[in-house]
């Protein structure tokens, strides 16, 4: 039962991280980068988990259901991702975007929900694990465990996150570590306000408001980064471009080389904030103001300067290789399947 558990869990969770790293449209994160803040985010819970349920079985506390909700799981478990974000993420020289806040606080968000589905998953399959062993029909123990993975693949983590991560973006984009305050605040409020509409049943609309305020966040975060802001003005450039290329009735090579620019633009995600900044100047300075400045350059001079602007642009498309997808899922599986199988055996 343990070993299915597991497997379950991780691979649920590595699908997740998986699709995380998928809504980095951006600029992609380094994954072994990824990897590490995922392992250290499951220790991390690991010990808190321990330390909380010592506390609570030494001291014998109990608490009213609005206490449990805010204060020991929203203010303390958002706090312990809070230090988790600032001790291993804020520091990274690949944290750059604001989009990057979100995807960071989705992958320590995802490293803990792993090991607390865990529990879940104990907690709802015990007793169907129990019947299939006195009957022999496993089948009410195989659903129960297939049902507890997709309920809780997309835990209120995840949801909650969003929004933190938000406020950690603006945070390290504008150098206003102030701004993490009001991120930690929101974050344990909707914490608790998740699970006290879980105890009233509300829970579904609350996730589906939650929904929708998270696409317009992390939507509002693309359209803020530089990346964004850039691949629009050098698309709206090429476009400008292009139209004069064909009332001036330029060669057809021409005019596929720009098209071919303007295609080309995608491949700025795959640059890392400085480079990118680099070659954004270059580009700028390289493309020509208008296309009727051929006759002072000549169609050589022009054909030139867009083969020297796709240069830039690189055709390098490793990361779209099913061998890369596949590579970074198992990498996330195999590393959290070994390090939960360690902890579930040490509990």
């Amino acid at each position: 039962m343990l070993g299915d558990i597991v497997i379950a869990n991780v691979l649920a969770s590595a699908c997740l991280v998986l699709l995380i790293y998928f809504l980095d449209i951006n600029e992609k994160e380094p994954p072994w980068t990824l990897v590490r803040i995922y392992i250290f985010t499951i220790l991390m819970t690991f010990l808190f988990g321990k330390l909380k349920g010592f506390l609570f079985s030494h001291y014998q506390w109990d608490f009213s259901v609005l206490v449990q909700n805010y204060i020991v799981a929203g203010f303390f478990e958002e706090l312990l991702k809070l230090f988790i974000v600032l001790g291993f993420v804020w520091p990274l020289k690949s944290f750059n975007e604001e989009t990057d806040g979100i995807i960071y606080y989705l992958l320590v968000a995802a490293g803990f929900a792993v090991l607390e589905n865990v529990g879940y998953s104990f907690q709802f399959v015990i007793s169907p694990y129990i019947y299939g062993i006195q009957t022999g029909e496993m089948g009410a123990y195989h659903s129960a465990l297939q049902k507890i993975v997709l309920f809780r693949v997309v835990s209120g983590h995840i949801f909650i996150n969003i929004v933190s991560g938000f406020f950690l973006g603006l945070a390290k984009r504008k150098r206003k570590w102030w701004l993490l305050i009001p991120g930690f605040i929101a974050s344990v409020l909707l914490h608790g306000t998740w699970n006290q509409s879980a105890t009233m049943g509300w829970l579904g609309y609350y996730a589906l408001a939650f929904l929708v305020l998270d696409a317009v966040l992390f939507a509002w975060t693309i359209r803020m980064s530089f990346y964004f802001k850039f691949m629009k003005r050098l698309k709206d450039r090429m476009k400008i471009l292009i139209a004069e290329a064909n009332t001036l009735d330029l060669d057809e090579d021409v005019i596929t080389l720009m098209e071919g620019i303007q295609q080309n633009v995608r491949t700025l995600r795959q640059m890392e904030g400085p480079v990118l900044t680099a070659r954004a100047k270059e580009i700028t300075q390289m493309l020509p103001p208008r296309v009727d400045a051929i006759p002072r350059e000549g169609r050589d001079g022009l054909i030139e300067r867009l083969l020297k602007v796709n240069g830039l642009l690189g055709r390098e498309r490793l990361k779209s290789r099913k061998g890369f997808w596949i590579g970074l899922f198992l990498m996330f599986s195999v590393s959290g399947f070994f390090v939960l199988m360690i902890l579930m055996n040490l509990m």
